[in-house]
């Protein structure tokens, strides 16, 4: 039976009590991976809150990053799922199964797209909540394409966007020096420059303390 997608994403945004505040000039780069929970989380407080931000699609991570699949560990995999839906509960959310895919690129290409057209942040938001609560596929165009209807893209555009190749060269080029730059290794991943200096942040939890240290530094 051919799902009705419209119906399966109408739940995804809040864009009623939420506001995207994409913005490239903003000082506050957010780096994200859409495999991560913690990247789900983030996005609905940056958005909720009225936070701007430079969302980054990462394209990968620093040199000499070791990364640690929490798949690989079934106790530290146990933790987070239950550590996750507690979280969301108190967002008023409900943590599902989420659905794997094969491969990142295509969503996090059409993340770019979206963060081209000043719909980064909420694509990022809508894209992962339709993963942790609906169990929606990221792969599946007809999905993607729910998706950028209901926060206000061009479906045919965001799906063009997932294999688009020029797309993804231009991600690469532009935000490789960044991440190594930043020196990211992990995500949700925020920076920010101040006094001469990269001032670094890791995990959803430390957003609070980004946002005192950037006002302190009149940063924002």
């Amino acid at each position: 039976m051919k799902r009705n997608m419209s119906r399966l994403i109408i739940q995804v945004s809040r864009q009623d009590v939420c506001f995207d505040m994409t913005a490239s000039n903003t000082p506050i780069r957010f780096y994200f991976f859409l495999r991560s929970p913690y990247v789900w989380l983030a996005a609905e407080q940056l958005l909720c809150d009225g936070i701007a931000v430079d969302p980054i699609p990462l394209t990968g991570f620093a040199q000499g990053t070791v990364f640690g699949d929490p798949a690989a560990n079934p106790p530290r995999l146990t933790y987070l799922i239950e550590d996750v839906a507690r979280l969301a509960a108190r967002m008023g959310l409900t943590l599902m199964p989420p659905v794997d895919v094969d491969s990142w690129e295509p969503v996090h290409n059409v993340a770019e797209y979206a963060k081209r057209q000043g719909k980064g942040l909420s694509f990022a938001q809508a894209a992962a909540r339709a993963r942790w609560t609906q169990c929606l596929s990221l792969e599946d165009p007809d999905v993607i394409a729910a998706i950028a209807s209901d926060i206000g893209l061009n479906a045919e555009a965001a799906r063009a966007a997932m294999t688009g190749t020029t797309l993804r060269a231009e991600m690469v080029e532009t935000y490789t020096p960044m991440i190594e730059k930043d020196q990211v290794f992990g995500v949700p991943f925020f920076a920010f420059d101040a006094g001469g200096r990269t001032h670094r942040y890791w995990g959803q939890d430390r957003i609070g303390m980004m946002l005192d240290d950037a006002r302190a530094m009149s940063v924002l």
